[in-house]
């Protein structure tokens, strides 16, 4: 397959989540579904690292530790309120789900398996 240049390139990529089981202690649930992620220039990367570094306090730059992740999010399916209906996704609900440990994680992880092919992490 030839490479094709695009302006913005989107990929879907499944994001698994574990979380310690509410019923079996000491057993872990899993739930997963698809993230859309979209590439991030090297020149926005770059960018949104300065725009960060330069605020004053760390609370602030804490406020925007996940900035990089948020901005390279597009969409998600599977994801399913606890009345099972399907959640529209929204920068706010990503930011408000961000803050659950074993969410972050699991997308952090997922993000990251997306970024290097089995053969790059094996170092070929």
């Amino acid at each position: 397959m030839k490479f094709v240049l695009t302006k913005e390139y989107r990929y879907w990529w499944p994001v698994k989540i574990e979380r310690p089981d509410p019923v079996n202690p000491g057993k872990w649930q899993v739930q997963s579904y698809m993230h859309e992620f979209v590439g991030v220039s090297e020149d926005e990367a770059k960018a949104l690292n300065k725009e960060i570094e330069a605020l004053s306090t760390a609370e602030e730059k804490r406020a925007h530790e996940h900035d990089l992740l948020i901005k390279a999010s597009r969409n998600w399916r599977d994801v399913i309120d606890d009345d099972k209906n399907a959640v529209e996704f929204t920068e706010e609900l990503l930011r408000q789900a961000l803050q659950d440990t074993w969410y972050r994680v699991g997308l952090y992880n997922a993000y990251a398996s997306s970024l290097a092919s089995p053969a790059a992490r094996k170092g070929n």
